[in-house]
């Protein structure tokens, strides 16, 4: 196995068990700090409810995630490149590494920007690999690297970059003509040829 990766429940029990923790340590650093300030008595018993309720319900998540048999999981074999997300079926996968043209780091902009990594293949297909866990991209990609060297890498593993429009290129080319120039040439930037026939489609 060239790269594999596995996160249980029982792992995220552990997280959960020492916020369980900290709470009656911040509910007595909380009456140690404001015991002396006006009407501490009556806040001090809705906030020791509230902390007792959130309490309560992070024991009952504990208890499940330690029943939990569910379990995230992605590898790499010289045969197969493997994903599976106990809850989001999108990013539930497998595909042959020889069938993988391109990983793609792309960054949406808009109103919230989103960051997303695309799996092209060879038939035009696309996957997207789960960001949720800290498994590291570099020892990945480099796994997908030697079951198929010819796979397209992003340049860097930890970097997402928008790439533009044919529309929003000659915007930008029109409001900023000597800087974005001056861009261009320095970082070789081009405008995303995939959204030519998007872009004609609109005028149409």
């Amino acid at each position: 196995m060239l790269f594999h990766y596995v996160k249980t429940r029982k792992r995220q029990a552990i997280h959960l068990a020492i916020n369980i923790l900290i709470l009656p340590l911040l509910l007595y650093m909380f009456h140690y700090t404001l015991k002396d300030e006006p009407n501490f008595e009556q806040i001090y018993v809705i906030v020791e409810k509230v902390t007792i309720v959130i309490v309560i319900l992070l024991v009952g998540l504990l208890i499940w995630f330690l029943k939990s048999k569910e379990q995230f999981e992605i590898y790499v074999t010289d045969n197969k490149l493997y994903s599976y997300h106990p809850v989001f079926k999108e990013w539930c996968f497998s595909v042959n590494p020889k069938d993988i043209v391109e990983i793609e780091h792309q960054l949406s902009m808009g109103a919230g920007s989103m960051t997303n990594i695309n799996v092209h293949l060879n038939n035009g297909q696309k996957h997207q690999v789960c960001q949720n866990y800290s498994f590291s991209r570099e020892e990945l990609y480099s796994a997908l690297q030697r079951a198929n060297p010819k796979i397209k890498l992003p340049d860097d593993a930890n970097l997402f970059k928008h790439k533009l429009s044919r529309a929003e290129d000659e915007y930008i080319s029109t409001r900023f003509p000597v800087a974005t120039k001056i861009i261009k040439s320095v970082f070789k930037i081009r405008p995303n040829k995939t959204n030519r026939s998007d872009d004609n489609n609109q005028h149409d």
